[in-house]
């Protein structure tokens, strides 16, 4: 059976991109000028969050 993990929204402020990610009971933010940056990061900590 599916189960949801995380649901992330990407939003675009002038030239910030700005990505929310919730989990559960919290939410991390991640902003940067740069997208690709942001998404670096965001996968990285979804990797470290769900062990791979």
């Amino acid at each position: 059976m599916e189960e949801s993990l995380c649901h992330i929204e990407i939003v675009k402020d002038g030239k910030l991109y700005i990505a929310r990610v919730h989990l559960q009971a919290t939410v991390k933010e991640y902003k940067n000028q740069i997208l690709e940056d942001m998404l670096t990061e965001l996968v990285i900590d979804l990797q470290e969050e769900f062990g791979e």
